[in-house]
């Protein structure tokens, strides 16, 4: 396992930040206090208290010098731009791709912009397309890329705003912006009008590898499909398999919870986002319509970090592979451990005030409660009391956030609760503040009033506040 034996050599928190208002106490077997935690320390004992435009990319400070050395070589791969020629290093990017680096669409770390009006799809977005026609799977695959190498772009897909008019119940008015996207794509059979466009912005990383690791038993229990309680809230779990072994698990990351760790998380965006094979997706033609030929077991239970300095550790490739099992390794350890930001101002009357509208508003039955994280093959994200406000669960958010078809209906979709820390860090680290999973909110104000089916109740609740109120309840945002 990934460092399991070794000795941890913590840094701690070299800036003596306080702990602010202390968390709540934990089992201390691993399982989670599943109640609101109020602390500076929002990411445990590995939080990194930083506000600057770094906030982002840095390790957790309690990982150990192994884990470093892995972090530092991952963020080489991290940054590197492949490239098309068979034989160079970082080769084998495309023919169809959407970025051929993973900086260029979280840089710094961070979360890709939506577009700023209308027009094509900026860097850092990604076009997923679902259909039950096999001969458009075959040729398109499951995305439409926006970049190709020697002929035109698999896909162009632009988008167009509606600005829809609101008032808060105080007659203070406000706009969101509406999207409405077309493809037009450049060969092939085309799009029928019963296909799936489904437009994503890149997710910021911080926290990946503390999510990893909050105990299954805690999200079951969070779970309720059928709204049992009566609360109007049904979250349930993501459904995912393990690639490697078939095997069943339950979803964690990417906006439809449908990845069940880091490490095939991030082997499944190289091969949707740049084309790239690794020995999660062998082939070119990986799940184009049937499942694909896969071979080995995580990389994570395969090597030991105390091996890094042989110079043969993790270099082999999988047959086919264009991304070698140390640099899909060096570059999950790096996601893994990118500290979360702690959160700031804890104490300030008008964030406090905030905090207890956010919760009075039931906006905490999704964006949850703190975890304590179960032991891992990191010793420096186990065990600690986290505070991502998130359930992790797939929620109804109302028809107006849902994919399109290509024929312009809507398609109702579940969304994953986003984790809610470094959200106030957004516009000092990648430069724009725009959110939700098509980046069509230009604000958190704007995210907010998007929220609809579960989530209706909140956002009415939000629409009925005073102004005082509602810049309480951003300020408490603000300092996450």
């Amino acid at each position: 396992m990934l460092g399991t034996a070794l000795v941890l050599l913590a840094c701690g928190d070299d800036t003596g930040a306080p702990d602010g208002v202390d968390a709540a106490a934990t089992n201390g077997s691993g399982g989670s206090a599943q109640q609101p935690v109020r602390t500076i320390r929002t990411g445990g004992m590995g939080t990194a208290f930083d506000d600057s435009e770094r906030a982002f990319s840095l390790t957790a400070r309690n990982v150990n010098h192994y884990e470093r050395q892995a972090f530092a070589d991952g963020k080489d791969v991290f940054e590197a731009a492949w490239n098309p020629r068979p034989g160079e290093e970082f080769s084998g990017l495309g023919p169809n791709f959407d970025a051929s680096a993973c900086a260029n669409c979280h840089l710094e770390d961070g979360r890709s912009a939506g577009p700023v009006g209308d027009g094509p799809l900026p860097t850092g977005m990604t076009v997923r397309l679902t259909t039950d026609q096999p001969a458009i799977i075959d040729h398109y695959g499951g995305g439409l890329s926006s970049q190709a190498f020697g002929r035109e772009p698999e896909a162009v897909v632009t988008v167009a705003y509606e600005e829809i008019e609101g008032t808060y119940d105080d007659g203070t008015p406000y706009s969101l912006r509406r999207p409405i996207y077309t493809a037009t794509v450049a060969d092939g059979p085309g799009l029928p009008d019963d296909a799936v466009i489904g437009v994503r912005v890149a997710p910021q990383l911080p926290g990946m590898g503390l999510l990893e690791l909050i105990p299954d038993a805690d999200l079951v229990a969070l779970a309720d499909p059928d709204d049992l309680d009566g609360d109007g809230i049904s979250g349930r779990l993501g459904e995912a398999v393990h690639l490697l072994t078939n095997e069943p698990a339950i979803g964690r990351f990417g906006w439809n919870a449908s990845q069940p760790t880091v490490e095939q998380q991030t082997a499944t965006a190289l091969f949707n986002d740049m084309s790239l094979t690794s020995r999660y997706f062998p082939s070119d033609l990986c799940d184009r319509w049937a499942p694909c030929l896969r071979a080995g077991v995580p990389l994570s239970t395969e090597y030991n970090v105390e091996d890094y300095g042989d110079p043969n550790f993790g270099v082999q490739e999988p047959a086919g592979g264009e991304v070698s099992d140390r640099q899909l390794l060096d570059l999950t350890v790096y996601t893994q451990i990118l500290a979360v930001p702690g959160a700031r101002d804890i104490g300030d009357p008008v964030v406090e005030r905030g905090n207890e509208l956010f919760t009075d508003a039931g906006c905490a039955s999704c964006h949850t409660g703190g975890y304590t994280t179960r032991p891992g093959p990191i010793q420096g994200l186990s065990n600690q009391l986290i505070q991502p406000y998130s359930d992790l669960l797939l929620h109804d958010l109302g028809i107006e956030l849902g994919d399109r078809t290509v024929g312009g209906d809507l398609v109702p979709t579940e969304w994953r609760t986003p984790p809610l820390w470094g959200i106030g860090l957004l516009e000092t680290v990648s430069g724009h503040t725009t959110l939700l999973h098509d980046g069509r909110a230009r604000d958190v104000e704007e995210a907010v009033l998007w929220h609809g089916g579960e989530a209706t109740a909140s956002a009415d609740a939000f629409r009925a506040m005073s102004a005082d109120d509602r810049a309480a309840l951003l300020a408490f945002l603000q300092s996450l």
